[in-house]
């Protein structure tokens, strides 16, 4: 008598279970995967990239005063010619008033066109320095002054402005490069005079030397 097969060998059936995995799912894993792995290298280049621009534009905004060179000029302001730029996460405003503002600034895109400058006497700015120049180096440093003080010295196309106390304790220069050629006419040593510009940086005093306060783009109101 002839056997009955078994209905699991009728449909050729196989226990995948012991294989763990079987064809066509390891087809359908090796197409999904170079897939994903050339996603994940696009869009870690793109972020490098980003990274390396907005840094280069950073760098060369705040430390030379040069570019943007990767972002784009969307507005010219009807003051002398100040602009502004947006890039991928950044805006640059590049100031250039006739007589006023002529620094960069760069910040987020909420950040706004501001040309009223601080106020801040020599002798003020001479205590703050004195008595905590790191905070005052945080806080004034790369922002637009009108500081009104005393010639002490013109040199070249520059102003030197001086603050000294008998002990020179508070002893302060401020030295103001002007933006402009300027003849100086009826300027004097001794004379108090204010001028708006934008810090740049600060020096300690050493030895004989003072403390000393550099601006840049300087003008004479």
């Amino acid at each position: 008598m002839r056997k009955k097969k078994n209905k699991l060998e009728e449909y050729n059936y196989v226990d995948y279970n012991n294989y763990g995995m079987n064809d066509i799912d390891i087809e359908i894993n090796e197409e999904k995967e170079p897939i994903s792995k050339v996603i994940r290298n696009i869009i870690f280049i793109f972020i490098i990239a980003l990274g390396i621009t907005i840094t280069i534009d950073v760098i060369c905004v705040t430390k030379y005063d040069k570019g943007p060179y990767f972002a784009i000029r969307t507005k010219t302001y009807d003051d002398g010619g100040t602009q502004e730029f947006y890039g991928l996460g950044y805006k640059v405003i590049k100031y250039h008033q006739e007589q006023g503002r002529r620094d960069m600034e760069i910040g987020f895109w909420t950040m706004s066109y501001s040309v009223e400058p601080t106020e801040i006497s020599a002798l003020d700015l001479a205590i703050e320095f004195r008595n905590n120049p790191e905070k005052a180096a945080n806080k004034y440093a790369g922002q637009f002054m009108r500081v009104t003080g005393k010639i002490y010295k013109i040199k070249d196309n520059e102003l030197i402005l001086r603050y000294k106390d008998p002990d020179d304790t508070y002893t302060l220069k401020i030295k103001c490069p002007m933006a402009e050629n300027n003849h100086f006419e009826g300027m004097e040593k001794g004379l108090e005079v204010t001028i708006i510009g934008t810090i740049e940086n600060f020096t300690l005093a050493a030895k004989t030397n003072p403390n000393i306060v550099r601006m840049s783009n300087c003008f004479t109101e």
